[in-house]
């Protein structure tokens, strides 16, 4: 009966996840500043980008006080639900209206907007060789320069929920038609493409020569980087929605049944399964003694690399995003809370946050 009441609850989690992002049904900011939207986060030295709901916001990382927001007034027509990406003094943000923007870090005044995709942005660009590589679900991968332009376009066979990855020379991305794509980065001229057996919206991860991933099956795949040769596969208790993280010989990574996994990163065989209490979406932050992850019923774990459980921290809300590091400092952001952003250090204590203010 337990077994049966927590494979319905999966099944839920993912069925509710997946109406977030396809139907919009969280939509921008509630009354009194409760989050109700998917969000994303970039934190650098001078400032945490908040993307959440109908606008972009810059706080200052010390303090957590509003420098500036994109647009001046949000619209519930426009959602920003991907983390925005920095290169020098631009900042690029999408969002759930077709729309890639470039932004002065420092001010927020819009530089220029791409508008030829006909879907929308679910998951942040990469940039590599000064070119920004955005996925979109109008099956196109958009190979833009820093000004904006269009250099290729590559269209794949269903909607691109993921981030890519690259090595400056070939780019990688899964596709929901259940293929992992290997393209060109000058050309965008395909190399080579390989099944995942099933839907796939995780960002892959590229370590020496060779590609990590998983899918919404609960598959956990490593494939050689030159031609997609399968290497090893490894089932996990839950679909897989973010990118792994490997270190000293082990992926970290947290599945949609609540566990966090640790395998063997050359042969695929699972070193140990950690228990949460509810699915984990994001990707895990790395702190010096170990890392990071927040599952959905608003927990803030930290786990050392031998598995050990060393503290937990309980908040109000649902944490979907990654929480995210810089130096001394990591900022959790929270679905449906009163305090859509909050900044720790790294024992777990609250250093601010952003929302309504008692």
């Amino acid at each position: 009966m337990i077994g049966n009441e927590k494979s319905m609850k999966i099944r839920r989690i993912g069925l509710i996840l997946l109406f977030a992002l396809l139907v919009v049904t969280l939509t921008a900011c509630s009354p009194a500043g409760q989050s109700n939207s998917w969000s994303g986060v970039l934190v650098t030295e001078d400032y945490v980008y908040y993307a959440g709901g109908s606008q972009v916001t810059a706080l200052v990382a010390d303090s957590g006080n509003v420098a500036w927001q994109y647009p001046e007034k949000g619209s519930p027509q426009r959602l920003f639900y991907a983390e925005p990406v920095l290169i020098g003094e631009q900042l690029i943000v999408v969002d759930y209206a077709h729309q890639l923007t470039c932004l002065n870090a420092k001010t927020g005044a819009e530089t220029w907007k791409f508008t030829q995709a006909e879907g929308r942005y679910i998951d942040s660009p990469l940039v590599v060789n000064n070119m920004i590589l955005a996925p979109n679900t109008d099956y196109s991968l958009y190979a833009l320069d820093l000004s904006g332009n269009l250099v290729w376009e590559f269209k794949a066979g269903h909607a691109l929920w993921a981030r890519p990855a690259s090595d400056g020379t070939t780019v990688y991305f899964p596709s929901m038609d259940k293929y992992l794509y290997a393209l060109d980065a000058a050309t965008g001229a395909l190399k080579w493409k390989v099944a995942l057996d099933t839907t796939t919206i995780s960002r892959p991860l590229l370590e020496n020569g060779v590609l990590y991933l998983g899918n919404l099956d609960g598959t956990f795949f490593a494939f050689n980087a030159e031609d997609g040769t399968r290497i090893w596969q490894q089932k996990v208790g839950g679909g897989v929605w973010s990118q792994p993280v490997l270190h000293e010989g082990k992926l970290y990574f947290g599945d949609q049944s609540g566990r966090i996994n640790i395998l063997n990163s050359e042969n695929g065989k699972s070193v140990q399964q950690i228990e949460t209490d509810a699915a984990i979406v994001g990707t895990g932050a790395l702190l010096d003694e170990g890392l990071v992850f927040g599952n959905e019923d608003g927990q803030v774990i930290l786990v050392g690399f031998n598995g050990e459980r060393l503290w937990t921290r309980s908040f109000d809300g649902s944490i979907y995003a990654s929480p995210e590091r810089l130096g001394n400092r990591l900022v959790i952001s929270l679905n449906k809370s009163e305090k859509p952003l909050i900044a720790l250090d790294t024992n777990g204590n609250e250093n601010w946050y952003y929302g309504k203010k008692k």
